[in-house]
């Protein structure tokens, strides 16, 4: 049976956002089922619906731009392959574009490996726009900038520097307002929130880190200079 394979790009906004990424399948799984589209589902003893993620948002931060695998045991045209799950979605989730792909086309998690963040930290205190440049750049300026974690395990020390592609931010009323790149990999990643605590704990910034506002702009797949949306990586642009 010939099935289709289609990559899209969506938001999840405003109150999406508090929707868990395992509770996320299940939206696109039941908002599928009442668009009347047949999902391929994999095979074996616990068949399961093909929908694949991209790298999992946290609870409580917004996506601006993520991206979905699913694949269908049908043909349908695109066009209305989107409008139709569209309105099934709940507020907050607005597909963005989608795109057919081919069977050969590498999976989310396989080529995503950077992304960009935007965090909004409310001032505790006035601060001047040069004391919070001078603060970034002698964090950037560091090798290594260690950052303690903890788990279940406990308090584990890890180094953030290597992690982080870019970092800028700016004064804007009574916020800071950051711009964040990131590496993703096998190995880990950091997240918006540690670079911003670790900056206001060497900068000793007055910043409201209990109240971040943190966005996820775009992620991405960085190779050889280039940054490509998984859309274009899929399709060879």
């Amino acid at each position: 049976m010939s099935t289709l394979r289609v990559r899209i790009a969506y938001t999840k906004m405003e109150e999406a956002k508090y929707i868990a990424h395992l509770d996320l399948t299940k939206v696109f799984e039941r908002a599928l089922r009442r668009a009347g589209v047949r999902l391929a589902y994999s095979e074996g003893f616990n068949p399961h619906p093909k929908l694949a993620f991209g790298s999992a948002l946290a609870v409580g931060v917004e996506g601006a731009q993520e991206y979905l695998d699913i694949e269908l045991e049908q043909e349908i045209e695109l066009d209305e392959l989107l409008g139709r799950l569209q309105e099934q979605l709940p507020a907050g989730i607005r597909i963005i574009e989608g795109r057919q792909i081919t069977s050969a086309a590498k999976a989310l998690m396989a080529v995503l490996n950077s992304a960009s963040y935007q965090v909004r930290a409310n001032l505790s205190l006035p601060l001047k726009d040069e004391k919070l440049q001078e603060s970034i750049a002698a964090w950037l300026a560091r090798e290594h900038v260690p950052y303690l974690r903890y788990s279940k395990k406990g308090k584990v020390e890890k180094d953030i520097r290597p992690w982080v592609k870019e970092l800028s931010g700016k004064i804007q009323g009574e916020e800071a307002v950051f711009e964040i790149e990131v590496e993703m990999g096998n190995q880990g990643s950091v997240r918006p929130e540690e670079i911003v605590a670790s900056l206001c704990d060497m900068g000793n910034l007055p910043l409201d880190l209990e109240h971040l506002r943190i966005k996820r702009t775009g992620i991405y797949v960085s190779y050889n200079g280039q940054k490509l949306s998984p859309l274009d990586e899929a399709s060879g642009k």
